[in-house]
C-alpha cells in the first residue's frame, strides 16, 4: 500500500527530521528564538516543493520541556492529520552530552512521533515512530490517544525508562 506524500508528512519526516538531525542547536536555537515563524517558514518551503497550494497550518505550536539538566525536549504540536501516516506530536529530544557506555557511539538526537494509523477496519488509531539520524521510520508500538501530555508521557517512558 503506497503511503500519500502530503506537506505534513513531508514536514515532519524529511524537513524536521533532516533539520534537527543534522544541526540539532541550531534548529532548537531557531525554534526558541523564532517559534512559530521557525515551523511556518519550514512548513511553506516544503508546501512550494510539492507545488501545493499555500495552507495555513492551523494548530502548529511548540512548547519545550527540561525532563533532566541536561535534555531538551521540542514538543511540536501538528495540524489534525487527515491521512494514515500523518503525525499528531513529534518530539525533538537532545541530550547533548550522551554517549552510549560501548562502542562509544553518539545517542545526543532522537526523533519520536505519534503517527495516526488506519486500522484494516477501518478504526483510527495511534502508533509511536522513531525517525532515526539515517532517515529510517521504525515503528515502536501503539501509541496512546493523541493528547500531547499523553504522549510526553510515552516519550519520557520510552527515553528514560520511567
Amino acid at each position: 500500500m503506497k503511503t500519500e506524500r502530503t506537506q505534513q508528512r513531508v514536514f515532519v519526516e524529511e524537513a524536521l527530521t533532516t533539520l534537527f538531525h543534522r544541526t540539532p542547536e541550531q534548529c532548537l536555537g531557531f525554534l526558541n528564538r523564532d517559534g512559530n515563524i521557525f515551523l511556518r517558514f519550514y512548513w511553506d518551503r516544503v508546501g512550494e516543493n510539492l507545488k501545493l497550494p499555500k495552507t495555513i497550518p492551523y494548530g502548529l505550536d511548540f512548547e519545550f520541556r527540561k525532563p533532566e539538566r541536561r535534555a531538551t525536549i521540542a514538543l511540536i504540536t501538528l495540524p489534525e492529520p487527515q491521512v494514515d501516516r500523518e503525525a499528531f506530536f513529534v518530539a525533538l529530544i537532545y541530550r547533548p552530552y550522551r554517549v552510549t557506555p560501548f562502542l562509544l557511539l553518539s545517542d545526543t538526537t532522537k526523533i519520536i512521533v505519534l503517527e495516526r494509523h488506519d486500522e484494516p477496519e477501518g478504526e483510527l488509531s495511534t502508533l509511536l515512530v522513531e525517525w532515526t539520524r539515517r532517515m529510517e521510520r521504525e515503528v515502536l508500538g501503539k501509541g496512546p490517544a493523541p493528547v500531547l501530555k499523553d504522549f510526553y508521557r510515552a516519550v519520557i517512558h520510552l527515553v528514560y525508562g520511567e
